[in-house]
């Protein structure tokens, strides 16, 4: 016993990324067996623990897979342990559920109470159909204030901020904004945040800035919800392509590019179900050491 510490325990760990958006992969049966009987306070200390940069293993958020015959189970919680739908965390699923040889080319992943059709299309490649994204306030959630335009242009916010954005959930809660151009860093960090906690937002909500580069074409900074700024985020990717579809008043194929890479999004009109193709890879193998 070194120091009079106790014996060490470590859980078996995959780091994996898609489109720049890194996560810390875990097996259920893994955390079960180290939980103790306490399992949500084990994976929400865990969460905040192996996504410290300089303390843990360094990620945008934790992943906890589980095979359940020809599918997948997935939970997403973010680094701040507050759990969430993920679209990128969809694809690390479907690719890691790949290599240990628990999938097919088709199969389904139950998430944070929807179950995504998924299928692998190549060496990384996988698409995913997510549900058709939602406006409506109760759904995304927001608390419109009073004179607000409840679809989009010129949104108020409590904090006396007013921004020509839109609010609406692809399985997250997204609020996208337009701007001639995207934000430098000190507008970033500081109106990221105070969108983000605003009070409109009983759960918080990602902040999604998108410009138009091309047509049909988008590029995206992020300030994710719980996690800060992230180099990609599947569903806020998604959010950009419904509401630049919507605008437009058309359906068609989105390309989104973040600082991370690139996701085609794809919708016969914006209130369709979207496929979404990308590429996702496991990094690496590790043992993380319990706290």
């Amino acid at each position: 016993m070194l120091f009079g510490a106790a014996e060490l325990k470590s859980i078996p760990f995959w780091k994996v990324e898609s489109v720049g958006n890194d996560f810390v992969l875990i097996h259920d049966e893994d955390a079960h067996r180290l939980a103790q009987g306490e399992n949500e306070a084990f994976l929400v200390k865990l969460a905040i623990s192996a996504s410290e940069r300089r303390f843990g293993v360094g990620s945008d958020g934790l992943l906890v897979i589980a095979s359940t015959g020809p599918d997948l189970t997935l939970r997403m919680f973010n680094p701040d342990g507050t759990e969430d739908f993920c679209g990128n965390g969809l694809r690390c699923a479907a690719v890691h559920a790949t290599f240990q040889g628990w999938v097919g080319e088709k199969f389904t992943i139950h998430h944070h109470g929807e179950d995504v059709a998924a299928r692998v299309c190549g060496e990384g490649c996988v698409e995913t159909q997510l549900y058709a994204a939602s406006y409506e306030p109760a759904r995304v959630p927001v608390h419109f204030v009073d004179n607000a335009d409840q679809t989009y242009n010129r949104t108020p916010l409590w904090s006396g901020i007013e921004v020509d954005g839109s609010s609406l959930s692809t399985g997250s809660t997204h609020t996208v904004l337009w701007p001639a151009v995207l934000p430098g860093d000190e507008e970033f960090l500081r109106i990221g945040p105070l969108i983000e906690t605003n009070l409109q937002f009983p759960e918080r909500t990602s902040v999604i800035w998108a410009h138009e580069t091309a047509p049909m074409r988008l590029q995206i900074r992020i300030w994710e919800r719980g996690a800060g700024e992230t180099l990609g985020c599947g569903t806020g990717a998604s959010a950009a392509a419904v509401d630049y579809l919507r605008r437009k008043g058309t359906g068609g194929s989105v390309e989104v590019t973040s600082k991370g890479g690139s996701l085609q999004i794809s919708a016969p009109s914006w209130d369709a179900p979207l496929l979404v193709r990308g590429v996702a890879k496991q990094l690496y193998r590790g043992d993380y050491l319990l706290p």
